[in-house]
């Protein structure tokens, strides 16, 4: 990472940079800072431009902006870094409010990301597009954002966490930062294959269970306890298809027996119906020669009344030719009487209306004449009413517009004094806007003297109360290694006697050898023994700690007093309270004046605007009004020549369009009445000629006169019903005498009994049809059987293979999941993680060493968790002083602080080499080292050089004040009620 830019990011109001290439010029920089002032914010935005997230529990409220950023300010972050050798600047707004560039309210900035690639001409663009970008990124990366932050940022109490969670949390962790998803998709899969497994031999047990009691149902049997549907599969295969053996051949006898009865029965049945059928051949003779003789007397009763139809038939057929001709001369006499009616109806209409004219062709035309004269001027009538519109109209508007010129002028000069008062408005404010930041000036600086006197009035007495406490606390320390130093020498004046109480005879001297002690030493005063001596050392270390604080508290206090003193200056407390409160009465005067200057402005504005367009509405309403008048003027005349010549042609009608409808009537009555004439005489004529030659043609058909021709006529369906009855009586006349004098009804024989005969070819049928029943469900019941018989044993052989594969998919499924014969209860996921959890130890452990001096060892442990819970990925120290493994939960929380740090390092390392043997130059340390003491964080900053040495640049992110000291190179953080920002 080169460098880091936020705006309106976190706590930090405006734009912050960091130059970490300058910063982390020696190897190890400290990010330094009280808790609160926004130092985790930084690696947030770093994982923000990254990942466009926020690490832990941050992350879930998506609050990215600053809350003290003002409107027109936008949350951005930029971060140039090197990923895979490619120089990148990464620049990433989230979503969040803006206000509209028109009018009030605000509007939502969608998010956005720019990554952009350094060239040797410059930066040149990679993506502006939030998916392409953040893929190019995860490309460059080589680790997700959860690995990132585990082995770059190293966040606050993540890595502790991981150290003291239980197995199955840090496998989630660890299932985070190792892809073991290939192995969780084979447990899934063999589960999956377990459960297909076991449906598939259920549905074969089912076939089974279900074929058997088929075999059953068709033979209509019981199955054996032994073959039970319960119980499928648990028997032999040959037990079963033996059972279905003897069930095929006690149906095999019961066929054989039924096809006996079928044959039988089939015979009888064929005897009787032969009889039968002789009887009904005789009795259908009988029956035809009773109905023959029947419809004979029929038709000899019907001949005597088909003589006046035969008669009538005959007249009819001579009528027929001359139909014709009657119908011509009947039709031509009613046209013409049709026509003579006509024509007395239209000369009446025209008598009406014609004042003496007589109708005829010159006189129709005539009127035609001037009705089409008159038409043409139907368009004049439309076109006065539209210009009496016209003119109505314009006069109208002609007034109006005199009168709005009348009110434009008296307006016009009243202009200049209103535009002439608003300016001396907007000048009076951009004079108290130019004198806004002068004003305000004054107002901070003054309340920033206030505030620094009140608090070094505050700081005083409790600097005082501080020297108090630090020099008891300092003298406390002096008389407790006065008192150590008398308890260590009493304790040397007496360590001869020491060493002689622990002598046993015949054991060693632990000073010379001998096993011989024929003068032990005695003390003669009181014996100091080596508790005794590191009670004193305790209270020594205890009181020196104590008195460190106090000075460390009095120093803090007295380095604030200064800084407020010189902020606060030399006048008394009152005369800056007086002095604030007299800036903060002018500031509030000149700012209510200044906020003013929008509104004049934009009224200024408005008004000459408005006034600019009230003239040129003037002079367009006089130019308007001009035009108008113009055109008034010329309609008046149109409309004037239009009206005279419509009166003219009116005549002594009320209007055109009734002129017009009075030549229409009598023009089209005069010609009805011409034509009427004509049709008249047409058809009188042809009614003359149409009736001499129907009277020609009657008294050649041998009729006397034209009415009798047409009372003999028939229409042509009486006539056809007439025929076809006659007819039909002769055809059947010699149908009937035929069939009587056949040879098949000349000498019968008596008629059979049928109903005897019917009634035993019944019962027969009945006992065959029985009996094909029979023989047919037999049938059915043995090829059902023959077909089961074989889908059987098909799938006993089947059930016995699905048997076998779900047994073996179980036994490796359970194997995967931690279950049956995995005696550790490990996952095979778990499995994997642990593996990677034993990596992470052995190179975690190499640093421990270091920063424990050798005392503590990472030992992963496979052993179950509490109440049997699965094992696999359990951690535990070894104590090289006791030689004893314990807990990781059991280290105090210096202990911790280092076996946090040394896994976490670990995991870096492992994770990094897991992903492809991605490069890391720079890392993050968030944690707390003030639970470290001095040779404790000797030995971790020992390990952080180490790091150093490797090529990284190391960030450590703390409050404590220690590693000021220790870390040359540092970046201070400050808060304020304000925000955040960076120390110069």
């Amino acid at each position: 990472m080169h460098r880091l830019a936020l705006t309106a990011f976190g706590p930090f109001v405006e734009r912050v940079a960091v130059d970490l290439d300058g910063l982390g010029r020696d190897g190890l920089f400290l990010l330094w800072g009280p808790t609160g002032a926004g130092k985790t914010t930084l690696l947030d935005a770093v994982v923000y431009a990254l990942y466009g997230t926020v690490p832990g529990a941050r992350g879930e409220e998506r609050r990215l902006r600053s809350d003290h950023a003002a409107h027109d300010i936008r949350t951005e972050v930029e971060c140039e870094v090197t990923l895979g050798g490619e120089r990148l600047l990464v620049t990433r707004r989230p979503e969040q409010q803006r206000p509209k560039k028109r009018g009030a309210g605000s509007t939502t900035e969608q998010a956005r990301l720019i990554v952009q690639r350094l060239t040797d001409g410059g930066w040149e663009p990679v993506s502006t597009r939030i998916d392409e970008g953040s893929e190019h990124l995860r490309n460059r990366l080589g680790l997700s954002a959860e690995q990132f932050c585990q082995v770059v940022l190293l966040p606050q109490g993540d890595f502790a966490r991981f150290l003291r969670a239980e197995p199955e949390d840090r496998g989630r962790l660890l299932r985070s930062l190792f892809d073991v998803g290939r192995f969780a998709r084979v447990e899934a899969w063999l589960d999956d294959r377990r459960r297909a497994a076991r449906a598939d031999l259920d549905e074969a047990r089912m076939r089974a269970s279900t074929m058997l009691a088929r075999v059953a149902q068709v033979a209509d049997v019981e199955v054996p306890e032994e073959l039970a549907p319960e119980l499928v599969g648990a028997a032999a295969p040959s037990h079963a298809g033996a059972w279905v053996r003897r069930v095929r051949a006690g149906a095999g006898d019961q066929l054989a027996h039924r096809e006996e009865e079928a044959a039988t029965a089939a015979d009888e049945v064929v005897r009787v119906d032969a009889a039968l059928a002789a009887a009904r051949v005789e009795e259908e003779r009988h029956a035809r020669r009773d109905r023959a003789r029947t419809e004979l007397a029929k038709l000899e009763a019907e001949a005597q009344a088909l003589v006046p139809l035969r008669a009538t038939l005959d007249a009819g057929d001579r009528a027929e030719p001359v139909r014709d001709v009657l119908e011509t001369a009947g039709r031509a006499a009613l046209t013409a009487e049709a026509a003579h009616a006509a024509l007395e109806s239209v000369r009446e209409a025209w008598s009406e209306i014609s004042h003496g004219r007589t109708a005829d062709t010159l006189l129709a035309r005539s009127l035609r004449d001037d009705m089409a004269a008159l038409r043409a001027l139907l368009p004049e009538v439309d076109r006065a009413t539209e210009l009496a519109r016209v003119v109505a109209g314009a006069a109208v508007q002609v007034e109006s517009l005199a009168e709005r010129c009348a009110a434009d002028d008296a307006a016009a000069g009243q202009w200049p004094s209103r535009v002439a008062r608003q300016e001396a408005v907007v000048a009076a404010a951009a004079e108290a806007e130019a004198r806004l930041p002068g004003v305000t000036a004054t107002l901070e600086a003054a309340r920033a003297a206030l505030a620094a006197a009140r608090g070094a009035e505050e700081l005083g007495a409790r600097a005082a109360d501080q020297r108090v406490a630090s020099a008891e606390a300092r003298e406390a320390w002096l008389d407790a290694r006065e008192l150590w130093g008398d308890v260590r020498g009493r304790r040397l004046d007496g360590m001869a006697a020491e060493l002689a109480a622990g002598l046993i005879s015949g054991a060693d001297c632990p000073v010379c050898g001998s096993v011989e002690h024929p003068r032990p030493a005695r003390d003669e005063g009181p014996l100091v023994t080596q508790a005794d001596e590191d009670a004193a050392r305790a209270v020594v270390d205890r009181e020196e700690a104590r008195s460190v604080t106090a000075q460390r508290a009095l120093e803090d206090t007295e380095r604030e007093l200064a800084v407020l003193r010189a902020q606060a200056g030399l006048a008394p407390l009152p005369e800056l309270d007086q002095a604030a409160a007299e800036a903060t009465t002018a500031e509030q005067a000149v700012r209510a004046a200044a906020r003013e200057l929008p509104n004049a402005r934009r009224e200024l504005g408005a008004l000459v605007a408005a006034r600019d367009a009230a003239a040129d509405a003037q002079a367009a309403a006089r130019e308007e009004m001009v035009r108008r008048r113009a055109e008034l003027s010329a309609a008046e005349e149109a409309l004037a020549d239009v009206r005279q010549r419509l009166a003219a042609a009116l005549g002594e009608d009320a209007d055109l369009p009734a002129r017009i409808r009075r030549l229409t009537i009598e023009a089209e009555r005069c010609e009805a009445l011409v034509g009427a004439q004509v049709e008249e005489l047409r058809t009188r004529t042809s009614a003359d000629a149409a009736r001499r030659h129907a009277e020609e043609r009657v008294v050649s058909a041998g009729f006397d006169d034209l009415l009798d021709a047409a009372d003999a006529l028939l229409d042509h369906g009486r006539a056809a019903a007439i025929r076809r009855r006659v007819t039909e009586h002769d055809l059947q006349w010699s149908v009937v005498t035929a069939t009587l004098a056949g040879p098949e009804l000349a000498d019968l024989a008596p008629r059979p009994d049928l109903s005897t005969l019917t009634d035993s070819c019944r019962s027969a049928t009945t006992v065959r049809e029985q009996a094909v029943a029979a023989l047919a469900e037999a049938r059915r019941r043995v090829t059902a059987l023959d077909e089961l018989s074989a889908d059987l044993t098909e799938v006993e052989v089947e059930l016995d293979q699905r048997r076998a594969v779900a047994e073996q998919v179980s036994t490796l499924a359970d194997l995967v999941n931690g279950r049956g014969a995995n005696t550790l209860r490990m996952r095979l996921q778990s499995f994997v993680l642990a593996a990677r959890l034993e990596q992470v130890a052995e190179v975690a452990s190499r640093r421990l060493r270091d920063m424990s001096g050798g005392r503590y060892t990472f030992l992963h442990s496979d052993a179950q968790g509490r109440h049997g819970a699965r094992g696999g990925l359990g951690l535990d120290v070894l104590d090289e002083y006791t030689g004893v493994r314990r807990p990781t939960k059991t280290l105090s929380g210096g202990e911790s602080f280092m076996a946090s740090l040394a896994l976490a390092l670990g995991l870096a390392d492992v994770v990094t080499a897991e992903s492809g043997g991605v490069q890391i130059d720079t890392l993050f340390v968030d944690e707390g080292f003030g639970t470290l003491d001095p040779r404790a964080l000797d030995a971790v900053m020992a390990v952080l050089d180490e790091l150093r040495r490797g090529g990284r640049i190391v960030g450590v992110i703390s409050h404590v004040e220690e590693l000021r000291t220790r870390i040359p190179s540092r970046l201070e953080v400050l808060s304020g009620r304000d925000g955040s920002r960076l120390a110069s």
